[in-house]
């Protein structure tokens, strides 16, 4: 396994122990936040957001959710490019779906509007509204 992606991995359970949500925005200015987006916008630059995006099938430490943030934020989709590892969904579809599943442990009010806000921003962007 990359370097890299192993401490993408690890980040990502950095943050889940500090509760540090990906759309707590609140907390996007802290250095582990901004560590964590540049650690996944140098994998995409670096495997292509094909194998980024492959994270989805991660479920400890909010995992496929940071990697479903940070794809369709920077990875420059075409909406229609279908997931290898799925064969049929969009990586659009499918990071989608891993952001809009419900968390096991509650979230705030206010990181569940942020996350309702950047879904809609998101669907704009990709033209899916």
């Amino acid at each position: 396994m990359n370097p890299k992606t192993t401490d993408f991995l690890f980040g990502c359970k950095n943050l889940y122990n500090l509760s540090i949500h990906p759309f707590d925005f609140e907390k996007s200015e802290l250095k582990e936040y901004k560590q964590l987006v540049e650690l996944g916008k140098e994998i995409i630059q670096e495997s292509g957001h094909q194998s980024f995006a492959g994270f989805v099938v991660e479920y400890q430490y909010r995992v496929s959710i940071w990697s479903s943030m940070i794809v369709l934020e920077f990875g420059k989709l075409d909406p229609n490019e279908i997931l290898e590892i799925s064969g049929t969904k969009t990586i659009l579809n499918i990071c989608l779906e891993k952001i809009k599943q419900n968390e096991i442990n509650e979230l705030s009010t206010e990181i569940i509007e942020n996350k309702k806000n950047w879904i809609n921003k998101i669907k704009t962007c990709y033209n899916t509204v």
